[in-house]
């Protein structure tokens, strides 16, 4: 028999009518019996239209047309009724948003291939810029070999090579979507659909990929219907205390005058969902709709022109429960979080230490305008530290563009003090990433060579360290925020970076403390 390349995918459950499926009407091809019904829609022959852009010409003998054909497969499985699609051609368009089950492939996928047989991943960063990527070895590997970070990566898909005898020992691929090659066909394939299901219901990945379920993207239109609107009547009702604002990309406040918000005139030196409230007309008829068509704009300090600017809904961070279970909106996407992976990080994060260190509150004192830079300036005065902000970026590694800056103040008591202002999970990532980078690179003798030169060179030989030790040094993470707790209050997503932070630099020997610096200016 020959073998034929298989995209299987599963309806949810209780969808089971057409016009809940699919966008428009299909036509059927073929009743093979009543629990199998292949469908298609017309194909529209044409001639491409670059054969005319192009080549200014016209030919009958070229011509494209997009097949599109879903098989529908109904199986009962403990009295309940379960459909599978399997799509032919261009036919995954043809479904509406919302009805295919999530991670139905990549669970097949995980619980049939060993941990060293992955091939290729596609992976989205929850905890930082919200970046895509996709990684492929050569050879089969570990998640460990594709540079994923379980604790704030959310895998989209995976290629892994596996051994299984009814899969024919192929490449398979699990997303959504179920992809396969193998010698099926429309007569022996409801067998082969029953023991993909039994693989998509079987738990062993969690022996090998149990972070899988620690986060998962939010995809089903409905609830996230029903999450936006919890969240609305939560603002309505001004309960506030786990939802707020922020800058939710990595700007230079340097060049900052002030945020202004369309329907508002007045200028803001940084994002306040208090203020961002009093901009819109009614409270009782707010929607999300309504955030994500309100604008925030970054004005330049040099000509007061517009930096940036973002829709009100991506700058929104809320952490809620919603029937009994936990979500985070974080740059405008909804995330379920494991309740067990929650409690974990919250009691890590908990479990922080604070900085005793004196640091002064955060305040303009009637400046018009005042920055972290002269925070730094004041800071380092009142403690009597260095200024290592000052002597600016280091190069380290190859190439000229990869420099670092060691921290923003050094004590005499080997205290690296890394300060930034609070923002979204992408701003606070980059404080301790920063955090990460300095620490890796003062392990480098080459690179201590050079940040101590410069050290020499701005007069502050007292802080040099000929005899270097990362467990001498401790690595304080002040955070202004709008709070007066010790601890920083930082969004879910932050917790879960500055977790797999503090597991990276503790390893390699240096001490990890965080302090809150109350913002008197909010």
């Amino acid at each position: 028999m020959a073998k034929n390349k298989l995209s299987i995918y599963l309806i949810k459950d209780g969808v089971q009518e057409n016009n809940e499926i699919f966008k428009n009407d299909l036509l059927e091809l073929r009743v093979y019996n009543e629990n199998k019904i292949a469908y298609y829609v017309r194909s529209n022959s044409h001639q491409p239209t670059w054969l005319n852009n192009f080549f200014e010409i016209t030919d009958a003998a070229l011509f494209q047309a997009n097949a599109k054909v879903v098989l529908l497969v109904k199986r009962i499985y403990e009295e309940r009724l379960r459909l599978f699609a399997l799509t032919f051609g261009y036919a995954k368009p043809l479904f509406k948003e919302g009805v295919l089950e999530e991670q139905f492939g990549l669970k097949i996928v995980l619980n049939t291939v060993k941990e060293n047989e992955l091939r290729k991943i596609s992976k989205l960063n929850i905890g930082g810029n919200q970046k895509q990527s996709q990684e492929q070895i050569p050879k089969t590997g570990k998640i460990s070999d594709f540079g994923f970070n379980i604790y704030s990566d959310l895998m989209r898909n995976v290629t892994a090579a596996t051994t299984d005898e009814r899969f024919g020992k192929a490449i398979i691929t699990g997303g959504d979507i179920f992809s396969i090659t193998v010698d099926k066909n429309i007569h022996n394939i409801e067998e082969f659909l029953d023991y993909c299901y039994s693989k998509y219901n079987d738990m062993s990945y969690k022996n090998n990929f149990d972070w899988l379920d620690n986060i998962k993207a939010v995809r089903s239109k409905d609830l996230i219907e029903s999450l936006n609107d919890y969240v609305i009547e939560k603002i309505q009702n001004q309960d506030l205390e786990n939802i707020w604002m922020a800058v939710p990309d990595v700007i230079n406040w340097e060049q900052v005058k002030c945020f202004k918000y369309s329907g508002s005139r007045d200028e803001f030196d940084d994002i306040k969902i208090e203020k961002v409230l009093e901009t819109f007309d009614n409270l009782d008829e707010l929607t999300m709709d309504k955030f994500k068509n309100k604008t925030i704009k970054v004005i330049s300090a040099e000509n007061e022109s517009e930096i940036l600017s973002w829709s009100a809904q991506k700058c929104l961070i809320a952490e809620i429960e919603y029937q009994n279970k936990s979500f985070c909106l974080n740059n405008g996407k909804w995330y379920q979080v494991d309740n067990n992976f929650e409690l974990i990080v919250k009691r890590e994060y908990d479990n922080l230490t604070i900085s005793e260190l004196n640091l002064p509150s955060y305040s303009s004192n009637g400046e018009e305008f005042y920055t972290e830079n002269e925070y730094n300036e004041n800071l380092a005065t009142s403690i009597n530290a260095a200024l290592i902000h000052r002597i600016g970026e280091i190069p380290y590694g190859g190439g000229t563009g990869n420099k670092i800056e060691v921290c923003d103040i050094l004590t005499n008591n080997k205290e690296l003090i890394h300060i930034k202002k609070a923002g979204g999970s992408s701003v606070l990532s980059h404080l301790f990433n920063q955090a990460a980078v300095s620490a890796e690179a003062l392990l480098d003798s080459d690179f201590r060579e050079k940040y101590n030169r410069k050290l020499t060179e701005e007069g502050m030989t007292e802080y040099i360290d000929n005899n270097f030790k990362s467990s001498n040094y401790t690595i304080i993470l002040g955070i202004i925020s709008k709070y007066n707790d010790a601890r920083p209050k930082i969004p879910f997503f932050s917790k879960v970076a500055i977790r797999y932070m503090v597991k990276t630099l503790s390893n390699l020997g240096y001490q990890i403390k965080i302090k809150n610096i109350p913002n008197l200016d909010d």
